[in-house]
């Protein structure tokens, strides 16, 4: 069962998709999702997310690399 992103996930940058990933593209996230991995691509330690439900543990982002939700 996958749960929602919250401040308990890793979120890294990887070179492979598990095959069992849901893979989503940055302009399909709203703001806030798309304002966390900014923060995360730049390394800036990112605040918080407050509602960052269209992420699920085990999600693949495509943004200027691929981003692993752990």
């Amino acid at each position: 069962m996958s749960r929602a992103v919250d401040a308990d996930y890793d979120v890294n940058r990887t070179d492979t998709v598990p095959e069992s990933a849901r893979v989503r593209h940055f302009d399909e996230l709203d703001d806030s999702a798309q304002q966390y991995l900014v923060h995360v691509a730049e390394g800036v330690s990112p605040r918080e997310p407050t509602n960052l439900s269209e992420l699920n543990e085990g999600d693949v982002v495509v943004f200027t690399d691929y981003y692993h939700v752990q």
